[in-house]
């Protein structure tokens, strides 16, 4: 695991020519450099902030972990749907539904994070949105369900007492 602190470093290439910090293309990791005036809310290995680009939604919302690794342990990507529901439950209380995503269409799929928005059908991804796997959480009946692309299956779990 590498420091995702967004201060300025020393960063070393590695033998494939990949900065550690980077992305594959060895360009600056867009989410290590996010600027803290731009965190809405920082837990201990996790920062949450607005999606650049909103797309149409009234709040569009990005979970990601403080250290650039790309790939997680099953306990924390547990936390870190545990920690965007949370958060969600606050910042969509305006919308019946809303979803997190898979990464699927990820523009940085080199620091593991995951996005949440509403699921406004006049937004500019909506369709988008259609053809991505998703966690769909209802605010008013206490559930969460799962989508998948091409498939009429959804499983839904009960609602929370």
């Amino acid at each position: 695991m590498t420091n995702c602190s967004g201060l300025v470093r020393n960063e070393q290439m590695s033998a494939t020519g990949n900065n550690s910090e980077g992305t594959t293309s060895g360009k600056p990791c867009p989410l290590c450099n996010i600027s803290p005036v731009e965190i809405l809310t920082e837990f201990e290995r996790w920062k949450l902030v607005r999606t650049k680009t909103m797309k149409g939604h009234k709040e569009r919302l990005m979970l990601f972990h403080k250290e650039h690794v790309r790939t997680l342990d099953e306990g924390s990507i547990g936390e870190a749907y545990l920690l965007l529901m949370q958060a969600g439950a606050k910042f969509f209380s305006y919308t019946n539904k809303w979803a997190i995503f898979e990464p699927v269409y990820a523009t940085v799929p080199d620091h593991w994070h995951r996005v949440a928005s509403d699921l406004d059908e006049q937004a500019q991804d909506y369709g988008q949105i259609l053809k991505t796997p998703r966690m769909i959480i209802d605010n008013h009946q206490g559930t969460v369900s799962r989508a998948y692309p091409n498939s009429q299956t959804s499983l839904q779990s009960n609602p929370a007492q």
